[in-house]
């Protein structure tokens, strides 16, 4: 029956196969033939399910085929797909780390934003174990995010080192790192005091700063087909305060999309075009230039993002112009938003409680509030935001020691009292600044940071969020 089963795929009768697999996985004697065929049965069926949509049927049998030598690529791939689909985090995290044990040259079909949400998920769940031997298998198979060091999972790697005092490992990680912001992260953090005072040089914030300008320049080079290195370098030019370069060297993009050979011209232009817009968007706000922001970002919602609704730079949008005090406007920006991300949701919360502030529409206000400090775990330096923003400096110092405190927020935290680059900000941000100094200015908030970490002063900017 199994081989009938094959015959019938190869004419393409895929119901006939799929039905005679399912018979005779169920029947008693399959487990009499040969190994290879049981394998490729149980493969042959878990890819059908797969395709019809059916993960956990799918799943089911991976678990089954992956069981056997045979088990290829094919086997473990479809095992890590269908358990991320299913959202057991646990076992896709297992699947990646024997893909990239197994088949480290394949990794490149996997697409990098799914391993850095697994490395979230897993990150959430405290599920240290499969987490790092995830990224074990990454970081010993040599992977980067197209071409660039992904920072932040080899810093959050040596973290886990470092918790298991194996301190010689964490550095072996941590000197991969080629990001300035992630060495910011760890000069901060005493956490990393065995790796950061030992190795002065790997950490020097300005000069990674300026590597990766020079690597990021020369990918807008080597690929002109592309937007994604020019987001990159974007990025980092936003960062380093060279606002009118963050215009010049996404000006021909914009061109192209005017013309509209957009699709044309660079082969990620549905995907990250609305990136070049938003980074835009941030250099226009930070040189306070707010009319001109707010039309690059008006363009820029009404590109997809991910196929669907633009929730990103619709919040963005109108966030700002809440800060402006045009609560009207901010309104019209979000008034068709749908489903969001837990984050983008507190996001939203936090948009929707400016603009009643702004009508002083205490209603709205106090379920804005409530939202917030609800669901705060799911954002909790939003939720900071919102206290500061509603004058409540003692209930925001209290949230900064709990942070500066837990180890999961700790870092975040340490990041955000660091002094930075001045920015122009909007009234609005200006103010919650000005009563964020005030608080991380409090004995008790500097006791506590003195135990975990240090605030030093920068020259570049606050990380973008």
């Amino acid at each position: 029956m199994v081989q009938q089963a094959f015959d019938d795929l190869s004419r393409n009768d895929v119901p006939s196969a799929q039905a005679e697999l399912e018979e005779a996985i169920q029947a008693r004697d399959f487990a009499d033939l040969p190994a290879d065929l049981r394998y490729r049965a149980l493969l042959a069926a878990s890819l059908l399910a797969e395709q019809n949509g059916d993960n956990r049927k799918a799943h089911n049998l991976t678990l089954q085929a992956t069981a056997f030598d045979e088990a290829d690529d094919t086997a473990w791939t479809t095992r890590l797909s269908t358990a991320f689909s299913l959202g057991d985090y646990h076992d896709a995290g297992r699947s990646l780390a024997v893909s990239a044990r197994r088949w480290p040259e394949k990794l490149g079909d996997l697409m990098p934003s799914a391993i850095w949400q697994l490395h979230h998920h897993l990150k959430q769940a405290n599920d240290t174990d499969a987490d790092r031997e995830m990224l074990d298998a990454l970081f010993d198979a040599g992977w980067q995010d197209n071409g660039v060091e992904p920072s932040d999972l080899w810093r959050d790697l040596a973290l886990l080192y470092v918790q298991r005092d194996e301190i010689e490992r964490a550095t072996t990680v941590a000197l991969r790192i080629a990001s300035g912001q992630t060495a910011l992260s760890m000069l901060v953090d005493k956490r990393f005091d065995p790796i950061t005072l030992k190795h002065p040089r790997a950490f020097d914030v300005d000069r990674l700063v300026a590597a990766e300008i020079e690597a990021a320049e020369t990918r807008t080079k080597a690929h002109p087909d592309q937007l994604a290195p020019i987001t990159d370098l974007q990025e980092l030019l936003l960062i380093t305060g060279r606002y009118p370069r963050v215009l010049s060297v996404s000006d021909e993009a914009v061109a192209h999309a005017a013309y509209g050979d957009g699709e044309k011209a660079y082969t990620d232009f549905s995907e990250k075009y609305n990136w070049v817009l938003d980074n835009r968007f941030r250099a226009l706000v930070r040189e306070g230039h707010w009319d001109d922001a707010s039309r690059v970002e008006e363009l820029a919602a009404r590109r997809p993002e991910q196929g669907g609704m633009n929730v990103s730079q619709l919040i963005n949008l109108g966030e700002l112009y809440a800060d402006l005090n045009r609560p009207g406007k901010a309104a019209d920006a979000i008034a068709e938003l749908g489903d969001v991300s837990p984050y983008g949701r507190m996001q939203l919360e936090s948009v929707k409680l400016r603009i009643a502030a702004e009508k002083s529409d205490d209603a709205a206000v106090a379920a804005a509030m409530a939202y917030l400090r609800e669901h705060r775990a799911d954002a909790i330096a939003t939720w900071e935001d919102a206290l500061l923003f509603r004058g409540e400096l003692d209930a925001a110092a209290a949230l900064l020691i709990e942070r500066l405190e837990n180890p999961a927020w700790r870092n975040r935290a340490l990041l955000d009292m660091q002094r930075y680059a001045q920015v122009t900000e909007t009234p609005v941000d200006k103010m919650i600044h000005d009563r964020w100094n005030t608080i991380t200015a409090r004995p008790d908030v500097e006791a506590v940071m003195r135990k975990v970490g240090r605030v030093k002063r920068f020259d570049i900017t606050a990380e973008l969020r």
